[in-house]
């Protein structure tokens, strides 16, 4: 029976050389998402003028667009609205915002024609033109949707407009950190309105 000459099994001491530690850091995957107003595009008689709204997301509050009409002139007016929204890899986990959803609030409307690269699919308004865009660490990728605003002299006042990423995917299967896709919650990361 001789005892080991420089320590003592199972004591727990980390400065004895029969224990060794090995550390290791796990990586979080993080989407997030903003919706802003880029630009008003307003239609009267045949001329288009187009208002830039000059916002890049990070306002906070973000301050509405704005249109002003002549009641007279309300039924003779096109109002479209041009959106952006962008998706952020906030994590550590390169990753994927496989598909994203607009939520289109009562008074504004999807026009297909408008929005080649939105589908509109059981009540839902889709996109998935990042699906192959993959977002590594600290970096955005940006997509547009216009909305119409349906004339009407009872349809006036704020329009709050919500998108939110619906599918996201990385590699290791690891689910966002902070917030569930396509689930609605409003004070997610993965969701934002303008």
């Amino acid at each position: 029976e001789i005892e080991d000459i420089d320590s003592e099994p199972a004591n727990g001491k980390e400065e004895e050389d029969d224990i060794d530690i090995e550390k290791i850091k796990v990586k979080y995957f993080d989407l997030s998402l903003k919706k802003w107003v880029t630009e008003s595009i307003v239609t009267y008689n045949g001329k288009t003028t187009v208002t830039k709204t000059g916002h890049t997301g990070d306002e906070n509050p973000e301050a509405p667009a704005k249109v002003e009409l002549k009641s007279k002139d309300i039924s003779k007016t096109s109002v479209k609205f041009k959106f952006n929204i962008k998706v952020t890899n906030e994590g550590e986990i390169a990753g994927y915002a496989k598909e994203l959803i607009d939520y289109i609030p009562e008074g504004l409307k999807f026009v297909q024609a408008d929005n080649p690269n939105w589908r509109e699919e059981d009540g839902k308004v889709l996109t998935n033109q990042l699906k192959d865009t993959l977002l590594q660490p600290g970096e955005s990728a940006t997509v547009e949707i216009i909305l119409t605003w349906i004339n009407g002299k009872d349809n006036l006042g704020l329009k709050t407009n919500w998108a939110e990423i619906y599918e996201d995917y990385n590699e290791y299967d690891s689910p966002d950190i902070d917030s569930t896709p396509g689930n609605k919650i409003e004070n997610e990361d993965d969701i934002d309105q303008a």
